[in-house]
């Protein structure tokens, strides 16, 4: 008798607490064409696809996807965690190590994941759904996860019957997923070595006085800049001599043959600091505000730069829409800000992420006390779901792209970095017919209705390491 095949991804999640997640996840990827396995099935009630637990994880599951959080995590979760150990044991016996791929739905801490997945690579869902979906899916796509189509009417129908009380309805045609992500479509080709004369103590002065984003490494600046760019900005007493002009792929690969230079992975994190610095320096360039927060900086659109606080943009069905990027909150006397975080993913696929925050401010001052902001973000913002959050992210990328398709980001030299001026997104092959998630919001967003909270003094609320940083 020949070995089954291997074809299903399995999803071991806590019950009931994940399964809003789990039934949004396995949607998605069953609509992308994937065989998927969940006990939201509801093992007790229906005949599921395989007897039991054991036998999908055993003799079905090409790859296990592990939802943690802060319930699956509970060492008292004994089913989570025999659905782990039966996991771990059959990576181990198919000799894959990434054979479990960990996806954070929550702020669980990291340190108290179960054993098996502790030092595995986890997947942060944590701060939205929809922008880490890419990411799994080219996980599955590297691990050569099987897709099939044709099935798709049939797994759908199953999986709705089994996680729906009311069955929406299935029907042919694409949906759009939208991410926060933009596409590095082109990096530079070269990267430059300058060594440099001057005192040593104070070339870091020197070099950050230029503005140009660059690292120090051992005696040497590695900077995508031209000489001339440099040494125009630095002070007389600091001069600058080419070392080496290397291939950026030589470059991420390490040095050869007993050359000067960082490590393959050191190599890719000094790409992704200058990549992400050109990045800040293109949204200061166009007017974006800096904001120093504990986790990094965050750069948001003061109440002058964009006329009426409202940008137009092209909606993925290609209608028209404008967005508020500012207002004002008359119920918390503040104006609020949209923001971004930037963070680059080198990939391959490369991509920049843009991670969205609001700000605050009075009387032409940003409010910066965190016990306060955070107070204030936690109700104006409570009704902020992903379509919300997804159409302000439309109307920054156009604020960014002035509609491009592309967006050139300069270098200080003959160098630049080349992105995609739209939002990466992906389609699945079915959609459900209620689904409201691409609907229109108004272009201001709507105070929060009173409760019972807004009767305390928002000063006197208390805000977590998390909200706070």
């Amino acid at each position: 008798m020949s070995d089954p095949v291997r074809d299903v991804v399995f999803i071991s999640h806590a019950t009931p607490e994940d399964n809003d997640f789990v039934k949004w996840l396995g949607a998605r990827l069953i609509g992308l064409g994937y065989d998927v396995w969940a006990d939201v099935f509801e093992l007790k009630g229906g005949t599921p696809f395989w007897k039991n637990i054991e036998e999908a994880i055993r003799q079905r599951a090409l790859k296990v996807i592990y939802v943690a959080s802060t319930a699956s995590v509970n060492p008292n979760r004994k089913g989570v965690r025999d659905e782990l150990a039966a996991a771990d044991g059959m990576g181990k016996k198919l000799k894959d190590t990434e054979f479990i791929i960990p996806v954070r739905i929550d702020k669980v801490d990291f340190n108290d994941f179960p054993i098996p997945v502790l030092q595995l690579n986890a997947l942060d869902f944590s701060s939205g759904w929809g922008g880490m979906l890419p990411k799994l899916l080219e996980t599955l796509e590297k691990a050569s996860v099987p897709t099939n189509s044709a099935h798709v009417d049939e797994r759908m129908a199953f999986w709705m019957e089994r996680t729906s009380r009311d069955i929406p309805k299935v029907e042919v045609g694409s949906e759009l997923l939208l991410t926060n992500l933009l596409s590095i479509q082109e990096f530079p080709k070269q990267i430059s070595f300058y060594e440099f004369n001057g005192p040593n103590t104070e070339i870091k002065a020197a070099m950050d006085c230029t503005g140009i984003p660059y690292v120090r490494f051992a005696r040497l600046i590695i900077s995508f800049a031209d000489i001339t760019e440099l040494q125009l900005k630095m002070p007389p007493q600091f001069t600058l001599s080419l070392d080496k002009r290397i291939n950026l792929k030589d470059f991420l690969q390490g040095p050869q043959r007993g050359e000067t230079g960082p490590e393959w992975r050191e190599a890719r994190n000094i790409l992704s600091n200058l990549v992400r610095r050109h990045v800040e320096r293109f949204l200061a360039d166009k007017g974006l505000k800096v904001f120093e927060r504990s986790s990094g900086s965050a750069f948001y659109f003061p109440l002058d730069l964009v006329e009426g606080g409202k940008v137009s943009y092209t909606k993925p069905d290609g209608g028209q829409a404008r967005k508020a990027i500012t207002g004002r909150s008359e119920k918390y006397k503040v104006h609020w800000h949209l923001a971004m975080m930037v963070n680059i993913d080198i990939g391959p696929p490369a991509f920049i992420r843009f991670k969205p925050y609001i700000c605050f401010s009075e009387n032409g001052t940003l409010i910066t006390d965190p016990k306060r902001t955070s107070a204030i973000r936690r109700r104006f913002c409570k009704t902020w779901w992903n379509r919300q959050w997804r159409q302000l992210q439309q109307a920054f990328i156009t604020f960014l792209s002035n509609g491009d398709d592309e967006i050139v980001i300069a270098l200080d030299g003959p160098e630049q970095l080349e992105v995609s001026g739209k939002l990466w997104q992906v389609e699945g092959v079915r959609r459900l017919v209620n689904d409201i998630e691409f609907h229109d919001l108004p272009e201001d967003p709507e105070e929060p209705l009173d409760d019972p909270d807004d009767d305390h003094d928002i000063d006197s609320i208390d805000v977590d390491e998390e909200d706070a940083a």
